[in-house]
This record gives structure tokens, C-alpha cells and sequence, in this order.
């Protein structure tokens, strides 16, 4: 990149995308003034609220949850989707940096706007996984800056502070940047990698703390459009949902066993009561209902099967106590 002052039209000959920046600081803009509410009906499909759930779950106020992640959206994040909007008040967005795409719709009628839909894109539940792009032809991106932290001196390189935002994680990234009118370019493969890092981390610990499994021999993520919205929080559904999206990227029946192996062992030590299994296995089918994995049901049978499993185990283990807890105070009063 050059170090002089440059244009949008410089982007483009650079091949930088320009085309989602406005919509972009537009939707910024609405969820930072506080100008949005939402929408919670449910549509006809029945499956534009599997995420309100989990976030939920997760604590946060779905309004105020999504009003956050819409003022850390990114211009590189979004692709626009015109044909889903019904008059020019509708904005229509897929956020494609995940295993499945996030389907955002807003009405900016003024003072009547409403996020109309905030959801995982499928049709009728049928959600394509986004394609697997490892070597990435779009190096450099445009970001919008939360602030800047230093320049070089007369010179077009500034370092800024920059919020980025997937599923529950938030990072503030450090990134070396050159400025282009209100916008700054930086390096996509640096602001990525920060999060394939945070769950290839975070997986490591899921896979050893309670077995000591060969880590070496599984297939870590190597790219965003391998990990799902819900798997970015450190909470027990997200776990899941990492586990599970870690299965689904082993490439050898070896690595399939351990990854299987790591998910029931996950599951079977959870020190869950009746009702807390209960409210997991729903928001996981109720999240799953939208999903492109083929063996889903199958897994979510493993997990529901060893949640009871632990419960009964747990359940034989208090009734044991408490007996024996009964059967010292009658030996007490005998005495």
C-alpha cells in the first residue's frame, strides 16, 4: 500500500471492496444512536428466532445484545442482498464470516426503525455452509477506526484501535492501518487470524483438560467459515457449539474418534440438574433447527443421551449420601 493520502477510487484499483461501506456506517450509525428496536415476531418459517435464545443464555438483552453487534459491524464483513429488500427504507445484509451466514434486516424508515430479522440464513432450515477460502485474494480491508493511537510523521501510517466483533467474542485489535478519507485499510489475514487463534486456544483446552488426547492429531480451524455464531462465548452451549463444529472439520476417521471422544467426555462431565440439561438440549435443538451439518441429529443424540447419563449418575450419587446422611441421625437419636 502506498503511504500517500488516498481516495476511494485508489481502493478500487487495489482491488479494496468499497461497495459496503456506506450501508454499513448507516447501520453503525442507527444501533449507536439508539435509533433501532426489534422486531421479535415470529415469521412463518418459524426459524427467525433459534439465536434470540441462546443469547439469552448467554445473559444479555436480545436488543441490547444485537444494538452491540451492529455497532461493531464491519464494511468487509457484509455483502448487501438488494432482492430482500421491499422498499428503499429496507437495509439487507449477510454477515459471511461464519459457517453460516448471518441474515440482518433493518427498516431505516425514520423514526420507525425496527431489525426486522437477525437470524442464520437458511431456507427452510436448510442452511448452506459458506465456501472454505484459504488462501483469501483480499488482503487489505476497510475498517471504521474506534480510535488512533499513533502516526508516523508525515507520513500516510497510522496505528488504530478497532473493535471486532464475532458471535460473543470481542477483541479489541491493535492494527497497523493507512488512512482513506473517514476510513482506515488494514491487513485482513491479521484481524482473522486473532479469532481462528482465540478458538484454536480455547479448543486446545476443551480437548485436554479432561483427556489426554494427542492434540497434534486433530485438524484445527484454519479459517472464520469454519466456527458458527454460537460458538465464540465461553459458556456451556458455546462449548458445545465448538466442539461440534470441530468434529465437523476432521478430515480422517482417527481424528472423527477424537473429536467424537472429546464432545462426549465434555458432555458427560457437566454438573447439570434435570431442568438446567433440559434447557440445554432445547436451545441446541432449538439452534440446530437451522444447520447444514448432515449428522446433526445423530450428534445431538450423543449429547442428550450422556446429559441424562450424567444426571442419573449424579442423581444415584446425592441419594446415596443423603441415605447414609438419614441413616446417622437414626442412629443418633437410638443412641
Amino acid at each position: 500500500m502506498t503511504s500517500e493520502e488516498i481516495s476511494y477510487e485508489d481502493l478500487e484499483k487495489y482491488r479494496i471492496r468499497t461497495d459496503t461501506i456506506a450501508v454499513c456506517r448507516k447501520i453503525r450509525n442507527l444501533a449507536k444512536l439508539d435509533r433501532i428496536v426489534l422486531d421479535d415476531s415470529e415469521h412463518r418459517s418459524g426459524l427467525n428466532k433459534h439465536l434470540f435464545k441462546y443469547i439469552e443464555y448467554c445473559g444479555y438483552d436480545v436488543l441490547d445484545y444485537i444494538k452491540q453487534y451492529l455497532s461493531n459491524l464491519q464494511p468487509y464483513m457484509i455483502e448487501r442482498n438488494k432482492s430482500q429488500e421491499a422498499t428503499e427504507h429496507f437495509i439487507c445484509v449477510i454477515d459471511n464470516l461464519y459457517r453460516v451466514s448471518v441474515y440482518i434486516k433493518i427498516n431505516t424508515k425514520q423514526f420507525e426503525e425496527v431489525v426486522v430479522s437477525f437470524h442464520e440464513n437458511n431456507i427452510r432450515g436448510i442452511a448452506k455452509t459458506n465456501d472454505i477460502i484459504k488462501n483469501d485474494i483480499e488482503r487489505y480491508v476497510v475498517v471504521f477506526a474506534d480510535c488512533l493511537l499513533g502516526k508516523v510523521s508525515d507520513e500516510n501510517k497510522y496505528i488504530v484501535k478497532v473493535f471486532i466483533q464475532r458471535g460473543m467474542k470481542v477483541l479489541p485489535l491493535e492494527l497497523p492501518a493507512v488512512k482513506c478519507k473517514d476510513v482506515f485499510v488494514v491487513q485482513k489475514n491479521v484481524i482473522n487470524q486473532a479469532f481462528v487463534g482465540y478458538c484454536n486456544e480455547y479448543i486446545r483446552d476443551l480437548y485436554t483438560s479432561n483427556l489426554n488426547l494427542d492434540f497434534d492429531s486433530i485438524e484445527v480451524f484454519s479459517v472464520l467459515q469454519q466456527i458458527s455464531f454460537t460458538s465464540y462465548g465461553k459458556d456451556t452451549f458455546s462449548s458445545i457449539s465448538l466442539l461440534i463444529d470441530s468434529l465437523c472439520v476432521q478430515t480422517d476417521f482417527n481424528s472423527k474418534s477424537l473429536a467424537d471422544m472429546a464432545l462426549v467426555v465434555y458432555v458427560s462431565n457437566l454438573k447439570l440438574t434435570d431442568e438446567q440439561s433440559k434447557e440445554l438440549m432445547d436451545l441446541l435443538k432449538e439452534k440446530f433447527k437451522v444447520t447444514s451439518i448432515k449428522e446433526i441429529d445423530l450428534i445431538l443424540e450423543r449429547v442428550e443421551a450422556n446429559l441424562a447419563l450424567n444426571y442419573r449418575n449424579e442423581r444415584n450419587l446425592s441419594e446415596i449420601i443423603d441415605d447414609g446422611v438419614d441413616k446417622r441421625k437414626k442412629l443418633t437419636k437410638s443412641k
